[in-house]
């Protein structure tokens, strides 16, 4: 799960909102898979700022199938990748987005799908672990 999956659903103004409104049943209907640095890129000042939103949104992270996953075990690896990538100016991503790929490399974690709008970031690696972007 990738924050700009949530920010396309809470913003009416943003350009995947559509999008993400036809996949929003997908949250209710398959196993859900939130690492702590998307609670924090999402849950921003202006976020919590508007109520509606930020009920919807903890009706989502509550959901008996959502699981809010420790990204302590990958917080290294990702740091030093993001340095290794920028320094090298391949595919240079963020740290939280560092973060997701280390997850995803993780086979003791199941991921078999990610709803994501970063396909650039994320395409190559969904590919080799096999993880279906949505």
């Amino acid at each position: 799960m990738d924050s700009g999956f949530f920010f396309a659903l809470f913003d009416p103004r943003d350009q995947h909102h559509a999008d993400a409104c036809e996949k929003q049943d997908w949250l209710e209907e398959l196993s859900v898979v939130i690492p702590w640095p998307i609670l924090y890129e999402t849950i921003n000042t202006r976020f919590v700022r508007r109520p509606a939103t930020i009920v919807r949104f903890e009706s989502i992270l509550r959901a008996r199938d959502t699981v809010l996953l420790d990204d302590s075990p990958y917080r290294f690896e990702a740091y030093e990748d993001v340095f290794v990538r920028a320094k090298a100016k391949r595919n240079p991503m963020s740290l939280v987005d560092a973060v997701l790929c280390a997850i995803l490399t993780d086979t003791n974690v199941r991921i078999d799908a990610m709803l994501t709008f970063n396909n650039t970031d994320f395409g190559h690696i969904c590919s080799v672990q096999k993880v279906e972007l949505l």
